[in-house]
C-alpha cells in the first residue's frame, strides 16, 4: 500500500480546444495543467511522469515555425522544472527510487534526463515508438541512454501501485491504479482520457489510435466499476484542476 500520493504541478500548456474535443472548432486555446505525481512508499519516493522539458522554460515560442505553431504553447518557468519542484519539497534526483512514465509525450517525459541513474518504467511498445525518435517528442523526452525498464502489459511495481496497459492515446500508454493508506484505491487515467467528457461521453480527442483508445477507456471503466476508487482523476480536465489539492496535501 502507498503511504501518500501527492499532486505536483509542473507547468502549464496552452492547447487548441479541438485537441481535447474533436467536435470543437479549432482556434480557441485552453490552458492545461501539467502534472507529476509523487508516491511516498516504504521503498522510497516514486514519481509518475516528469513534466515538460527544460527547453520549454520561458520559451512560449518553442513550436514557432513548426506544424504545431499556435496549437501548443508552453507556459513553463524554471520553478516548474521537476528538479526545482522536488528541491522545494526536500528531494534530489538521486533520492527517487523509481520513475513511471505513462507515455513519452512532451508534457509527461520532459524531465527524464535529470534522472540518469533512476530506473524508468515504460511500456515496451511506447519505448519502441519513441526512444530516439525526434519526430515523436522533443529530444529530452526520447533520450536513448537512460535506465529504462521495459514493461509488457500490466505490472505491479510495488504493493499498491498497479500499472495498467492502456494504449491508444499513444502506442504504449499506461494508467495507474494506486491504493493509499488514507484513501484506498485511486485511479489516475493519465491521458487515456484527457477529460470527463472524453471518458464518459466518448468524445474523441488527440491520440494515436482512436479504437484502441475506446477499448482502453472501456477497460478503465470496468476496473472502476469493480474497485470503486475514491477518486477518478483525468490527465488534463480543467474542472478537476480547479479543486485538486496539491503538495503538501495528499490522498
Amino acid at each position: 500500500m502507498i503511504n501518500k500520493l501527492h499532486w505536483l504541478p509542473v507547468g502549464q500548456l496552452d492547447i487548441d480546444r479541438s485537441s481535447l474535443n474533436h467536435h470543437a472548432q479549432p482556434g480557441e486555446l485552453v490552458r492545461l495543467q501539467i502534472w507529476s505525481y509523487l508516491l511516498e512508499t516504504d521503498h522510497g519516493p516514486i514519481l509518475i511522469d516528469t513534466g515538460m522539458p527544460d527547453s520549454f522554460i520561458d520559451n512560449p515560442d518553442y513550436f514557432k515555425s513548426t506544424p504545431f505553431e499556435g496549437r501548443f504553447i508552453p507556459r513553463m518557468t524554471a520553478d516548474d522544472s521537476i528538479v526545482a519542484v522536488l528541491d522545494r519539497i526536500g528531494y534530489q534526483p538521486d533520492d527517487i527510487h523509481a520513475i513511471v512514465i505513462s507515455h513519452m509525450h512532451m508534457d509527461h517525459a520532459g524531465g527524464n534526463p535529470h534522472f540518469p541513474n533512476t530506473p524508468i518504467y515504460v511500456q515496451q511498445t511506447e519505448a519502441d515508438a519513441a526512444i530516439g525518435n525526434l519526430e515523436y517528442a522533443p529530444p529530452e523526452c526520447v533520450q536513448t541512454t537512460l535506465n529504462y525498464r521495459l514493461l509488457q502489459g500490466d505490472h505491479e511495481l510495488v504493493p499498491g501501485l498497479q500499472l495498467l496497459y492502456t494504449p491508444g492515446h499513444s502506442p504504449g500508454h499506461q494508467s495507474a491504479l494506486i491504493t493509499t493508506k488514507e484513501s484506498g484505491p485511486i485511479m489516475l487515467t493519465i491521458d487515456v482520457a484527457y477529460t470527463q467528457e472524453n471518458y464518459a461521453n466518448d468524445v474523441p480527442f488527440d491520440g494515436f489510435d482512436r479504437e484502441q483508445t475506446r477499448q482502453s477507456i472501456a477497460r478503465i471503466q470496468q476496473i472502476v466499476q469493480e474497485v470503486k476508487p475514491s477518486l477518478l482523476f483525468f490527465g488534463h480536465d480543467p474542472e478537476q484542476v480547479a479543486v485538486q489539492p496539491v503538495y503538501p496535501q495528499y490522498k
